[in-house]
């Protein structure tokens, strides 16, 4: 049975305002303490894939896309990062722009981050969907009312949904890039950290020289100049690090004058970072703010200590700067809120005027459409006005949305009875059905999945279609689905118990490997060792948690009967060698493929020759001096080390022309 969260996230979909802010609501709340505040990290998002039931019942029709581009196969990696922080007063209003200038503004976010384009071309492309949706259904009425059959319509976006996906695909694509590579400079930054603390450990834990304040204030620098780590690291990185500052001087005899020379340049820099906090009041933006004063904090934090006399003074200070900015950036977060609460007014005062309208029953087909204008005149108003507190956000839409429900319920009842909307909803359930078709034998089933869940919704969206066709149109569009989702549950058993087979196969192996090494001697063990390598690479996947565990035993235990028998591997490279050509050799175009690998052998070896005779040539400059003797051996060794691989690759020559002969002399015995 289709899961009821999909008709909560269709309608979360649907929903015109913009996600609340919640970035400066975090800030205002986080403890003032900085001495307790590990750095603040890049948020780190978990990706799950949502989990499909197949249809297994009747569908009910809630509100829905009839787009086959919705954005239901975006994953919840994003969902995060729609809570930017501060109200974008640069951003465009999407709703007001006419479907080419939603593809031109798709096209415009190339300029952007990836995080922002994908915030940008979600928003397109629930609103281009809305666009076209509702231009399909106006030129399907018009089509109908001009007297026109139904099944002649047809509808071209002009592949405007699948430039704005494209698009989007393009910007999910950059923004695991940038995922990857932040997380990469986490694990970077960490291991620089950890050699810092190794080298104050070690300067803590010998004895002091003239030079060991000069090495840990180099130490503190690159301390500072290293950015964020892994969040989990964090503060056991920042307890070390001041353990080990504290050590250094606290428990060594540093000379007097050097040591307090660096506490007072310390209280200075401490002083310094008071002004900067102080001038944070003047900063507009919030976001901007926070991210300033986290620098600030962290800055603070890496600061050695100060003179002793100051210490309080200077941390009371600093803590006294911090709160003020907090208390600053909480009213100027209240005033947000105060013309949020103006903006709820005005669009409370639009809930009432749909109401008026949804609450009347039209009788002529004129007065439907100009109601019809009117309320969506009241939507192109409500998305004009700014946002609302995030309390009411949800009700407030709700509330307005439900009007116009009850106004589109009455008009449908008005039109119940034409049997060419029953027509109209027969081809676009057909369609569905065809489209399900397709994809009921798809192999990609992360694809096919979330695109059959797109159907279900377009499908519940459309209205009845004729009384004598309803049931076989339906039964049609669940069997699809039904037909999919069975295929998806056995094929991945299947994979399972396959990959646990495949499991057990290495393990049988490695006990092949292992019973060798139990014996003194063994026959033909180098045929068998080629053996079991070769089933080795014969055998597929097995379970991803025990892959490199079965590679490594594998490997060990090889490597015990090479050392235990003292094998050449050479000998074992040559025979796979020769196995592979043979191969070539039995394919139904053996004959032109090893013809293509003597050729590539022949050019190497005729390549290698030339470079031997380079350095052969140039051997002849060499004077009788150390430096050029040496030079002179490292060429030698260089040219010793070409020809053997000539002599490996003639080796290789002469497999080849033996089996280009073995056809032949088959031939002539056949004819004798």
């Amino acid at each position: 049975m289709v899961n009821e969260e999909l008709e909560a996230e269709q309608n979360g979909s649907e929903h015109p305002e913009s996600a609340e802010e919640t970035t400066q609501e975090n800030q205002l709340d986080q403890p003032t303490d900085v001495t307790d505040q590990p750095a603040v990290e890049e948020e780190v998002v978990v990706e799950s894939e949502p989990i499909v039931e197949p249809v297994t019942a009747e569908v009910t029709v809630p509100s829905s896309s009839e787009d086959d581009d919705e954005d239901t196969d975006d994953s919840d990696e994003e969902d995060e990062e729609e809570e930017d922080g501060d109200d974008d007063s640069t951003s465009v209003d999407y709703h007001t722009l006419s479907k080419e200038q939603l593809v031109e503004a798709a096209r415009s976010t190339a300029t952007k981050t990836a995080r922002e384009a994908i915030k940008h071309l979600r928003e397109i492309r629930s609103i281009l969907n809305e666009v076209l949706r509702a231009e399909q259904r106006q030129l399907l009425q018009e089509h109908i009312d001009s007297g026109n059959e139904v099944e002649e319509f047809k509808f071209d976006d002009g592949g405007m949904r699948n430039q704005v996906k494209m698009l989007f695909e393009q910007a999910k694509l950059a923004r695991q890039e940038e995922r990857e590579r932040i997380e990469k400079e986490k694990l970077q930054n960490l291991k620089l950290k950890q050699g810092i603390l190794d080298k104050l450990k070690e300067i803590t834990e010998s004895d002091e020289t003239e030079k060991s304040l000069e090495d840990v204030k180099a130490l503190q620098q690159e301390w500072r100049g290293i950015r964020v780590v892994p969040q989990e690291h964090s503060q056991n990185l920042w307890e070390t690090y001041h353990f080990y500052l504290d050590k250094f001087y606290d428990n060594h005899s540093i000379n007097i004058e050097l040591k307090e020379l660096d506490r007072k340049k310390n209280l200075e820099t401490k002083i310094e970072l008071c002004k900067k906090v102080d001038e944070l009041s003047a900063e507009t933006s919030l976001k901007k703010s926070f991210i300033l004063l986290n620098k600030y904090q962290e800055e603070f934090r890496n600061t050695g200590p100060v003179p002793r006399e100051y210490n309080k003074e200077i941390w009371e200070r600093f803590q006294k700067a911090t709160d003020a900015v907090y208390a600053q950036k909480k009213e100027q977060f209240n005033e947000l809120e105060e013309k949020r609460k103006k903006n709820l007014e005005l669009k409370e005062v639009l809930v009432e005027k749909a109401s008026l309208i949804a609450a009347e029953n039209y009788k002529k087909t004129k007065d439907w459409s100009l109601k019809t204008k009117e309320l969506d005149d009241l939507m192109t108003e409500w998305k004009t006005i700014g946002q609302v507190p995030k309390s009411k956000s949800d009700s407030i839409w709700k509330s307005f949305r439900e009007q116009f429900k009850e106004f589109y319920n009455n008009k449908n009842l008005y039109f119940k009875d034409q049997h060419k909307a029953r027509k109209a909803n027969q081809i676009l359930k057909e369609d569905i059905c065809k489209r399900a078709e397709e994809l009921q034998d798809s192999t990609d089933f992360s694809f096919a999945t979330n695109e059959l869940i797109k159907l279900q919704k377009e499908w519940k969206d459309i209205g009845p279609v004729p009384d004598k066709i309803s049931n076989a149109i339906w039964k049609r569009f669940r069997s699809a689905c039904d037909h999919f989702f069975a295929r998806k549950q056995n094929e991945f058993a299947s994979k399972r118990d396959e990959e646990n087979q495949n499991l057990q196969l290495k393990e049988d192996l490695i006990q092949q490997l292992n019973s060798i090494l139990e014996k003194d001697s063994q026959d033909n063990l180098l045929d068998t060792l080629k053996g079991i390598q070769r089933d080795w690479k014969a055998i597929g996947y097995v379970p991803i948690k025990k892959k490199k565990e079965i590679e490594n035993r594998y490997q060990k235990a090889s490597n015990k009967v090479f050392e235990k028998f003292k094998l050449n591997r050479q000998e074992l490279k040559a025979g796979q060698v020769k196995e592979h050509y043979k191969h070539l050799a039995e394919l139904p175009s053996g004959g032109k493929r090893l013809s293509e690998e003597e050729d590539k052998i022949k050019r190497k070896i005729s390549y290698l020759r030339g470079e031997i005779q380079t350095l052969e040539n140039n051997m002849e400059f060499f004077g009788r001096s150390a430096g050029a003797q040496k030079l002179k051996a490292e060429i030698e060794g260089k040219i010793d080390k070409t020809k053997e691989q000539i002599d490996r690759l003639k080796s290789e020559l002469k497999a080849i022309r033996d089996l280009k002969t073995k056809p032949a002399d088959a031939k002539e015995q056949a004819a004798s």
